[in-house]
């Protein structure tokens, strides 16, 4: 009774109980429920670097780091080129190995794109330029993310058929396998993409457009964690499923170590990045611009620059050909 007289008195009479009954209902029923609404709120508050999509004075608070970067970029886009020129003296186009390259390939083409375009509109101040940054910038999230799961993909068949096994029976159909896997899940994952792209220059038929890039740092938080997460889970099942059986040849176990060590790297990258977009560290309007390069600068370094650099060793191709159909090459082959 007394909570039915004071609530009218203090919140506004009917329209302050219809409030208050509003709110009640939008609470978590449970512990588990706070936690994923805290997540949530997390994600959709975290644009990371999207968030100088709508607002392109922001883009002031990259400063210099824009050149620095479209340089970098381009820098390692002329080495990967070279290596996959390469690369297609040893194998024929695509093969596992020349897809993964062509994947980092138009990564770091889009990616010094996106920088170049960015320096271009801080020198000459031009505006309306949203659309086409939004693009630049979450596309190359989902290639380098194609191409972790060609990796990952690649790493397992390595992992399974460089011991004397029976779990699976041959090396090819277990290829052909994963690659009808991989490419049906990728056709559809692109799909989504080209269809979320129109309906974000479509203006969201309506809706806020920051919506849908809501939708979009959701969906990569969830595939950086778990991505890493299938990588860990898929590394301890094997190591006991196959600790009793001994490796085909001693170049076989170094073939393994070596790519336990890419593909951590990798996977370390990506959690890291996911944790940079749900934590919102690098949120533009708590940071100065200064700090906001830095951060930007040492993110990259971490969860872009460092992975495809060591993958871009020529003497890793030898490693990685051992786990295709092919024998591995060497360049006098």
């Amino acid at each position: 009774a007394r909570v039915k007289t004071e609530i009218p008195s203090r919140c506004g009479g009917s329209n302050g109980r219809s409030s208050l009954s509003a709110s009640i209902q939008g609470l978590p029923l449970n512990l588990s429920g706070v936690w994923l609404s805290r997540a949530y709120n997390m994600a959709i508050r975290s644009y990371d670097v999207l968030a100088i999509v709508g607002d392109e004075h922001n883009l002031g608070h990259f400063g210099s780091v824009t050149f620095v970067l479209a340089v970098a970029y381009f820098g390692t886009l002329i080495s990967a080129s070279q290596l996959l020129i390469r690369l297609t003296r040893y194998v024929h186009r695509w093969h596992t190995q020349w897809i993964l390259y062509l994947g980092l390939v138009v990564h770091l083409s889009v990616r010094t794109l996106t920088w170049s375009i960015f320096c271009w509109i801080l020198v000459t101040k031009q505006k309306n330029w949203e659309n086409l940054t939004a693009i630049l910038l979450s596309l190359p999230e989902f290639i380098f993310l194609s191409a972790y799961i060609l990796l990952l993909f690649h790493w397992l068949e390595i992992l399974i058929f460089s011991r004397q096994q029976f779990v699976f029976a041959t090396k090819q159909s277990f290829h052909k396998s994963w690659q009808r896997v991989f490419m049906i899940s990728h056709m559809a994952c692109y799909t989504a993409l080209l269809v979320f792209y129109i309906i974000f220059l479509a203006r969201g038929l309506g809706t806020s457009r920051s919506f849908y890039f809501r939708v979009l740092v959701i969906a990569e938080s969830a595939a950086n964690f778990a991505l890493p997460a299938f990588h860990i889970a898929v590394w301890i099942y094997y190591s006991f499923r196959l600790a009793g059986f001994a490796f085909t040849s001693e170049f076989a176990a170094k073939t393994v170590a070596w790519m336990h060590c890419i593909v951590t790297l990798w996977s370390t990258g990506r959690l890291l990045r996911g944790t940079v977009l749900l934590a919102g560290v690098a949120r533009i309007e708590q940071l100065s611009p200064v700090a906001y390069s830095m951060v930007m600068v040492l993110v990259l370094l971490a969860t872009e620059f460092l992975p495809i650099i060591f993958t871009l060793d020529f003497n890793l191709i030898e490693v990685l050909l051992h786990g295709e159909e092919a024998t591995p090459l060497t360049e006098s082959s």
